[in-house]
């Protein structure tokens, strides 16, 4: 990837948002969310970044998610450690602060033409598809996002559906069932 193709990508100073742009990116690519194929509901964006940057909140997802699987017939639950509860909840908390984050970077991102905004079915919900040929072709490198990579498709292994589920079943599915509080949104 040339000097120029991650200049044109940063809209702002600083590295957060240089991190936003590729993860957003990368999310969507991997997802197949292109070209007039729609990530439902901008919001779930921040939780997803968050949780496929952090390996160890990843692996406790992915481990309780499988066993929640294996026991789904019974409705029983996997009781996480309090360790592994602080993991997902400071995931949770990371992706409610940066919403407004990502929703500014997303309408950066449409005036650059990298991503296409529409308004989703329900009030809030903005859906987003990746113009795939306004991103250089060498930019989803396996040499240079490869754990990124790596990361989307494991947890899009462990939830099924996730580039069109509801706000709220995410939420309920990778928070709630695994016994971390969480506020209505």
């Amino acid at each position: 990837m040339t000097t120029l193709t991650k200049k044109r990508l940063m809209y702002l100073s600083g590295e957060d948002y240089y991190f936003f742009t590729y993860s957003t990116l990368i999310l969507l690519h991997v997802l197949k969310c292109e070209n007039g194929r729609y990530f439902k509901d901008y919001r779930k964006i921040p939780f997803l970044i968050d949780i496929t940057k952090d390996e160890n909140a990843l692996f406790i997802l992915e481990r309780a998610l499988q066993e929640t699987d294996k026991l789904s017939d019974e409705r029983v639950k996997r009781k996480l450690n309090d360790i592994d509860k602080e993991y997902l909840f400071r995931s949770y908390s990371s992706g409610v602060a940066r919403r407004s984050e990502i929703l500014k970077l997303l309408f950066t991102l449409e005036k650059s033409s990298y991503v296409s905004l529409r308004r989703g079915e329900r009030d809030f919900e903005i859906d987003v598809t990746l113009n795939i040929e306004a991103v250089p072709p060498d930019f989803f490198s396996a040499i240079v996002f490869g754990s990124d990579i790596r990361n989307i498709k494991r947890l899009q292994a462990s939830i099924k559906r996730l580039s069109t589920l509801t706000l709220s079943t995410m939420i309920e599915r990778i928070y709630d069932n695994n016994g971390v509080k969480t506020w209505a949104l």
